[in-house]
Parts: structure tokens; C-alpha cells; sequence
């Protein structure tokens, strides 16, 4: 079966192909805000370009209907541009491919993880359940993986280097991304030719504008500016995230207890996920969060650990969060970075650690090209959301015999069973001995932890060790 069709674009929730739209976008062709000859220009000046960035009726059609009959939709696209370029390029970059790639997910799914199309390609890069299965992505009742952002974006990178392998022509490669080797293997043979817009006749109607639909969508990245088309940005706990991989189950509404997210902030950044629930995988899956509540996640994976100590608190009952009608920038702190001479976007990015799409998207920048003295806005997180099992857990007893050993905790010999009632978990936050850190601990007594813990008062402790502390009784 083909492992892809073109899909639904301009009408992601209807579910209607780009291809339907066509005739009625060449028909209108004659808006004479449009000057032809500067597009025309425009794409012949794009460097490094993927394909040969031909223009013609087809290609026409598909920027106008970018820049004029769907303008409200191209703005949401390159909004999300913030969310998912970044991942993407990481990806290109680890595998030494072409960047420009990445636009491809444009033409495949408006950058919309959701996009269903009719013939039931799903994700960002519109897989069929099949080819998703070939290519590694599961697919069952609780997970599609074809909407996991990290995972589809690979296996599509895995199918695009096999064409790339075979035809060693990269417009060759998307056509049989889009139809399948064998229909471009056909039309080569047919068309004793590997250019692509020499044998482009013997090729699928749909698979002949595939190529033109990638060049128009590559126009709309490089030159909406030229436009003055204005992306609709997210909020920022949708652009500045973090992502990690974790092992066991999970639900949404667990990690909604943790960090004190909405469960629609999850969903929207976690869009694989079908019933709220992340299952136990021992290759991993990955979890998106706000950056600035990721330390707490953190923290809660390394009380869970060796004891289950965190679940004792935590349960799964949904959580009621209305939706957010906060205002996010309270979250955040703004800073203004001036630039030094020579400094270029990726090295500022590199050295706030924030991506260059970011700081383009709080700039609102004309282009990629600064002065000296230019000032720029940037965002940070306004404080670390951590997750403190001190303070969850007063009223609950410890399993007991438990202490600290080199950062591990073992089973003590004595049975300590009655004891355990009277004993809490401090989890160490900073580096230093054990006489320097019991003073932040409240009520604490030097004496009766070095009894507790079996340990010196010069025992050097690292951030992430348990300390057996003593209950404060009222």
C-alpha cells in the first residue's frame, strides 16, 4: 500500500485534500496585488535549495492560496513553526540532511499533529497505519505514535534517506514519499529519465504537484515576511518546553497533580497519547512540559524511586483545572539582550539556551540578520516549579528500614516498623556535609540524624540523597 497521499491542508477539519482546492486557486490567479516576476526572483534567490525551485501555473496556485484565500491558516502554520522546526532541524542536523526538509511537514499536515487525511494518513507527516508499523511507530488503543512529534519526525526521516539512498535526487524522494517507490520507479523507466520534471507526466496527478506544493510551501517560510503575513504564536508554555523520556506508566492527570498543569496543556503538547495515559515502554516515550515545571517532574521521578514514596500521595482521580484564562506572561520574566558585534541568531540562541525560532517569534523580526546594539526581547521561565515530597507527606508513614547509602537505599537490617511513623524523607537540594545542610532542615537535630541515617556529620551529600528526618510532633 502507499505509504502516503497528499492531505488535507487548507481544510484540516474537514479533512479535504489541498489538490480540491486547485481549480478554484488557478482560477482566481489574476489578483493584481500579485507581481509575478518578484516571485519569480524570490525563488530563484533561495539558497541551498532542496529542489529545483521551478515556477509555473501549479506553484502559482499554491502560494496564492498561501498569501490570500487561506491567509488566516498560514498564519497558524508558521505559528507552530515554534513548537516543531526546532525539534525537526535537531533531528536533520544528527543525520546530516538537508534543513529545508523540514517544510515538507508543511505541505503534509499544516504542522497540525491531529491532521487526519480521507484516506486515514495521520500526524505531522501524514503516515498510513502500515507504513507507521514498518518504520517503528506503535500504533494500538492508547498510543499513535504517528502524532508523537519526536518519533514521527524520525521515521519519516528514515523513509525520506531510503528514497534519497535510491534515486540520489531529492525531488525524486518526495514524489515517492508521496506515492510510493514503485509508481517513480515506473515513471523512470517510462520516462528514461531521473529528473523529475522531464518524467513528472508519468507520475499520478496528485504525485506531479507534490513537488510544486513543497516549493510554494518553502516560499511561504522564506518570504511571508515579504507579505506581511503575521504568525499567530502560542502561548508561551507552548513554545518554551522541554522534553525528556520516561519508562513506566503514566497518566495525565498524575502529571497534572505534579506540576500543576491544566490536563489541556498536556493533551496539547503530548498529542500522541489517545486515553490520557503514557504506557510503560522499556525503549521510552517521550513527554513535552513547560520548561518551567519540568524540574518538578523531575523531582517526582526520583521520589518514586527506590520506595514509591511519591505514590503515596499522588493517585490518578481526574483533575479539575478550568481552562486557562491566565495571563502566561506572568509566568515569565522578560529580559532585553543587546548584540555584540558578529553575533549571530544561533549563537545568542546557543548561548541563552532558547532556540532561534524563538527569539524570532518574541522579536517579531524582519529577518535573520542583526546589528550591533540591536536589542532583543527574551523569555525565561519566572521560577522552577519543584516538587517537594516534605511537604506532601506529614501525614503519611514511610516503609520502613529504609536509609542512605551512597545515594541508594537499601533495606536495613533491624525492623524498624514502629519507628517508620515517627520518620519523614528529606530529599538533599544542594551540594555539602551533612553538619552544613541539617540546619535547613526544620527542627532538625544533628544528633538524631547521624543516628537515623547511620552516617558522619562530614558524609558529603549531592543534591538528589534522602535524608531520614525525624516527624515534628505538635
Amino acid at each position: 500500500m502507499e505509504p502516503h497521499t497528499m492531505r488535507n491542508f487548507f481544510s484540516l477539519a474537514a479533512g479535504l485534500s489541498l489538490f480540491l482546492f486547485l481549480p478554484l486557486l488557478l482560477q482566481a490567479a489574476d489578483d493584481p496585488t500579485y507581481d509575478e516576476a518578484v516571485v519569480i526572483e524570490r525563488l530563484k534567490s533561495i539558497e541551498d535549495p532542496l529542489v529545483e525551485n521551478r515556477y509555473n501555473s501549479i506553484v502559482k496556485g499554491y502560494i496564492k492560496g498561501y498569501l490570500f484565500w487561506n491567509r488566516d491558516k498560514a498564519e497558524r502554520i508558521l505559528g507552530r513553526t515554534v513548537m516543531y522546526f526546532p525539534l525537526m532541524e535537531e533531528y536533520l542536523s544528527k543525520r546530516n540532511m538537508p534543513d529545508k526538509l523540514k517544510y515538507l511537514s508543511v505541505v503534509e499536515s499544516a504542522l497540525y499533529p491531529h491532521a487526519v487525511s480521507r484516506v486515514g494518513a495521520v500526524g505531522l507527516w501524514q503516515f498510513m497505519p502500515e507504513t507507521g508499523k514498518e518504520y517503528g511507530l506503535e500504533i494500538n488503543e492508547f498510543v499513535d505514535e504517528r502524532k508523537d512529534p519526536n518519533k514521527s519526525t524520525q521515521a519519516a526521516l528514515d523513509y525520506l534517506s531510503r528514497q534519497y539512498e535510491k534515486y540520489g535526487d531529492w525531488a525524486l524522494a518526495l514524489a515517492a514519499y508521496n506515492s510510493g517507490s514503485g509508481r517513480v520507479s515506473r515513471a523512470i523507466k517510462r520516462g528514461r529519465s531521473k529528473n523529475f520534471w522531464r518524467i513528472r507526466r508519468y507520475m499520478p496527478r496528485e504525485t506531479r504537484n507534490y513537488v510544486p506544493a513543497y516549493i510554494a510551501a518553502t516560499y511561504l517560510m522564506e518570504f511571508y515576511k515579504e507579505h506581511e503575513i503575521v504568525p499567530e504564536y502560542p502561548v508561551l508554555d507552548y513554545q518554551i518546553t522541554e522534553t525528556i523520556k520516561v519508562y513506566d506508566q503514566f497518566s495525565f492527570n498524575r502529571i497534572a497533580q505534579v506540576t500543576g498543569l491544566s490536563l489541556e496543556v498536556i493533551e496539547m503538547l503530548n498529542p500522541a497519547y489517545k486515553k490520557g495515559i503514557i504506557p510503560d515502554n522499556q525503549t521510552g516515550n517521550y513527554l513535552i512540559l513547560p520548561k518551567r515545571v519540568m524540574p518538578a517532574f523531575k523531582d517526582y521521578l526520583e521520589a518514586q524511586r527506590p520506595d514509591q514514596l511519591a505514590d503515596h500521595f499522588f493517585d490518578d482521580s481526574p483533575v479539575l483545572v478550568l481552562k486557562q484564562k491566565e495571563n502566561w506572561k506572568e509566568k515569565y520574566i522578560r529580559q532585553t539582550y543587546v548584540v555584540k558585534k558578529g553575533e549571530s541568531l544561533k549563537k545568542i540562541a546557543k548561548n541563552l539556551k532558547c532556540t532561534v525560532h524563538q527569539i524570532i517569534a518574541w522579536n517579531r523580526l524582519p529577518s535573520t540578520e542583526l546589528k550591533e546594539g540591536q536589542k532583543l526581547l527574551i523569555y525565561q521561565p519566572k521560577e522552577f516549579k519543584r516538587f517537594k515530597p516534605l511537604e506532601k507527606m506529614e501525614e503519611l508513614p514511610l516503609a520502613p528500614g529504609i536509609r542512605l547509602e551512597e545515594r541508594q537505599i537499601h533495606p536495613s537490617r533491624k525492623d524498624a516498623r514502629e519507628d517508620a511513623f515517627n520518620q519523614l524523607v528529606y530529599i538533599v537540594q544542594d551540594k555539602g556535609t551533612l553538619e552544613r545542610i541539617y540546619r535547613k532542615i526544620p527542627g532538625a537535630s544533628l544528633p538524631v540524624l547521624i543516628g537515623l541515617n547511620g552516617i558522619p556529620p562530614n558524609h558529603k551529600l549531592k543534591p538528589g540523597d534522602r535524608l531520614k528526618v525525624q516527624r515534628i510532633k505538635h
